[in-house]
């Protein structure tokens, strides 16, 4: 079985600056990310605990692919070069879910000091556990009709997520220190808006079929694209 990521950027586009701003003109790279291959088979995991509002097995479908376009659903682009503007706009919380036995999103991205705000829409215990490598960054029983719990995002990178009460429930959060990043739509669409002339290393990352990295130019006053 041979696999591949196929990343088709549509175009980056120059924003044209208005004339009451000395600022250099921004761009946006938009795209698309499509699978070619034959498609990873759904993996389907048994259920012990709490089988009666859960059910007794349930379908982990980790890779979503769009049957007419072959887009795919769920991959982070983020840009990755240095000295990137931050953001000071106050920022909405990022939701996590815990609905019928299944995190959702499966993949949740923001930025560092976002506040993460865990919900419960279940009538059974879940135990959310989010870990940033070896360190636990919250670890919260979510017991029927609870409270959201809060907490902001204090550090860039892969926070894994997972229900100690229900092992088959799995999520990623991921946080950057900068606003230049997308996830793709069910069609495997993305953007990232306001971006800075110059040189970008674009990383692309997916959290069954791993990671890739292409440099991208973004050229002040013009249009670059990346096939």
């Amino acid at each position: 079985m041979v696999m591949r990521l196929t990343l088709v950027v549509l175009g980056l586009t120059l924003g044209v600056p208005s004339l009451l701003q000395a600022e250099s003109p921004t761009g946006k790279l938009a795209g698309r990310i499509t699978y070619s291959g034959s498609a990873l088979p759904d993996q389907t995991a048994e259920i012990t605990r709490d089988s009666a509002f859960c059910g007794t097995s349930t379908t982990i479908k980790d890779v979503v692919i769009h049957p007419k376009t072959r887009g795919l659903e769920g991959v982070v682009v983020s840009i990755e070069s240095g000295n990137l503007p931050s953001s000071d706009a106050p920022l909405a919380p990022l939701v996590l879910t815990n609905t019928h036995c299944a995190f959702l999103p499966r993949t949740v991205i923001g930025q560092v000091g976002q506040q993460l705000e865990i919900r419960s829409d279940d009538p059974v215990m879940h135990n959310t556990h989010i870990s940033l490598g070896s360190r636990t960054f919250v670890n919260v029983a979510m017991i029927p009709a609870s409270r959201p719990v809060r907490k902001p995002l204090k550090q860039p990178g892969i926070y894994t997520v997972k229900c100690d009460a229900h092992k088959f429930m799995h999520a990623d959060v991921i946080a950057f220190v900068h606003p230049f990043f997308s996830l793709t739509d069910e069609n495997g669409s993305f953007q990232i808006t306001n971006l800075p002339p110059g040189d970008h290393l674009v990383s692309i990352w997916h959290h069954t079929l791993g990671s890739y990295q292409q440099r991208v130019t973004i050229p002040a006053g013009g249009e670059g694209t990346l096939n």
